[in-house]
């Protein structure tokens, strides 16, 4: 499935890079920026190719804005970024994510990649919270279920875009991962934000997703062959099920010499001993280093 682009006139570019259009153009013709030209002859950027131009010449982009400012609310998160302001910001995405703001959303994530914050900074100390927010919010009946979900699902959507921006390693060279969850699981960002950092790493990643029946995972790894598998479990409706489920992963990465790691709130309340388990990651920043 095609993915949706978000392209940026020169005129946008220029506010982004903190310059103006003519050098826009001049930057574009010596091919120090990278564009897009329309068949009218028009130039168009993505985000990708300014957060490549920020990250090779920070020294030219030293009064670069995070992204085009149109209003008041944009100066005003541009400069909360750039502070490292995550309670303003914590604040912001929970109340747009609340209201169903998409583009405000993406704008956020957007302007914290291209002020450079690493990846699971912006997990740890920005989506995470939002999250435990928002299922603090269903567990005291002021959510539905569905609004839940909702919310859940835009913030997806923006790491989605975000992994649209990000620079990745061309070849993996880290061997190969395994992102999965237990067959009951019904949320799997938390997978996604892993995913996004274990590419970042050079890992190439396999996503099983939600509601992955892990009894029939055996011939699926076995064609994979991962070096890691990554298990993710944010609750547990049937502990039994899930703890013979958990049970027969480990087992089978024991006897294929594969290192299992596991996080998510779920794990505290399964018996989690076995041999096959190298860690339990509590963080983002967990999975980015170890």
């Amino acid at each position: 499935m095609a993915q949706n682009i978000e392209y940026l006139n020169s005129q946008e570019a220029a506010k982004i890079l903190g310059v103006n259009v003519s050098t826009i153009k001049r930057w574009t013709e010596e091919s120090k920026l990278e564009c897009i030209k329309s068949a009218g002859g028009h130039r168009k950027f993505t985000f990708k190719q300014l957060a490549s131009f920020l990250n090779e010449n920070r020294r030219k982009t030293s009064k670069a804005n995070l992204f085009p400012i149109e209003n008041e609310t944009d100066l005003q998160l541009s400069s909360h970024i750039l502070k490292g302001n995550f309670p303003y910001l914590i604040d912001f995405l929970e109340k747009n994510a609340l209201e169903a703001n998409q583009f405000r959303i993406n704008k956020v994530l957007t302007g914290l990649y291209l002020a450079q914050y690493p990846l699971h900074i912006i997990y740890d100390r920005i989506i995470t919270p939002v999250l435990h927010r928002v299922g603090q919010l269903w567990l005291k009946n002021e959510l539905t279920i569905i609004e839940e979900h909702i919310v859940t699902q835009i913030l997806k959507d923006g790491i989605l875009r975000l992994q649209g921006i990000v620079r990745l390693p061309e070849k993996p060279k880290m061997g190969k991962v395994l992102c999965t969850t237990f067959s009951s699981e019904l949320h799997d960002i938390a997978l996604k934000m892993i995913q996004h950092i274990l590419e970042f790493r050079g890992f190439k990643v396999y996503n099983t997703g939600q509601i992955t029946p892990l009894m029939d995972i055996e011939e699926v790894i076995d064609t994979i062959r991962p070096v890691r598998v990554y298990l993710s479990s944010a609750y547990l409706d049937d502990k039994i099920m899930i703890q013979n489920e958990f049970n027969h992963v480990c087992s089978i990465c024991e006897e294929r010499d594969i290192a299992l790691y596991i996080g998510g709130n779920g794990f505290d309340h399964l018996e989690i001993n076995q041999h096959a388990v190298v860690q339990r990651l509590f963080t983002f920043e967990d999975v980015f280093h170890i």
